[in-house]
């Protein structure tokens, strides 16, 4: 991991180091936009509300700023990346909206660039404003780089902490799981007759059985759970379990 951290390291400077003020101002602010979209991106659950958070037509994080805002508040970024951030995005800001000439001499932005953190990855003094920007914000993007393949491997199949609440079962696993199977037999009997809402409140039902059933399951002894799974799947498939997170733990 620490090669690779400085292979990209270098790769990136080399990219710096070709572009005129402006256009490395704006290169490292549309680099940290997308690194924090991707974050974002890595830390929800991948659907499409995630995705119209995060990009189209007036997406509520769709700005820079938001962004920003969005992976601090969620404990993505450290106190110090969400300073840089806001300095990179008010540097980008000074050269983008400014018709007239400004450099890195400029008073305003000096002020900024000098309030860039110091770079972990560089151990030089940057002598010049640009090396010091170039340094900081080069730094700054392979730990957001970092940071985004270590949430994608932490959350590749995350368990929602919202939840649905479902009544419990009195009585002995062993008697509990019979009544479970018995009420999913019930169910699939009806349902071939069943049309319309009837049949959809049979999959609901349906649910809600398999569900109860599941965790009669987690709550049996150790030897029994296995042949558990299998009764249960005589009467339900592997993809009506799906919804629910206990039943992951049975996979092979």
């Amino acid at each position: 991991m620490t090669e690779d951290i400085f292979e990209q390291l270098n790769s990136l400077n080399v990219r710096l180091h070709a572009l005129n003020e402006q256009g490395l101002v704006l290169t490292l602010a549309a680099f940290a936009d997308d690194s924090l979209r991707d974050l974002l991106f890595a830390y929800m659950f991948k659907n499409a509300a995630a995705k119209k958070l995060i990009s189209g037509y007036d997406a509520p994080l769709g700005t820079f700023s938001a962004k920003i805002n969005a992976a601090f508040a969620l404990g993505l970024t450290t106190n110090g990346q969400y300073s840089d951030l806001n300095h990179i995005r008010t540097i980008r800001n000074m050269f983008s909206h400014t018709w007239g000439q400004i450099s890195f001499e400029n008073i305003d932005v000096k002020k900024h660039i000098i309030a860039l953190n110091y770079s972990n990855l560089h151990l030089e003094f940057p002598v010049t404003l640009r090396e010091k920007l170039e340094t900081s914000a080069s730094s700054l993007l392979l730990e957001l780089k970092v940071a985004i393949s270590r949430i994608a491997t932490e959350r590749d199949n995350p368990i929602p902490i919202g939840s649905r609440i479902y009544a419990g079962m009195p009585g002995e696993p062993e008697s509990n799981f019979d009544l479970c199977i018995s009420k999913l037999g019930e169910i699939n009997q009806a349902f071939e007759a069943a049309t319309g809402e009837q049949k959809r409140f049979l999959v609901h039902a349906k649910k809600i059985w398999t569900e109860k059933c599941l965790r009669v399951i987690s709550h049996s002894s150790e030897d029994i759970k296995d042949l558990c799974i299998v009764k249960l799947l005589e009467y339900v498939t592997p993809s009506e379990t799906r919804f629910s997170y206990i039943y992951e733990g049975y996979r092979t």
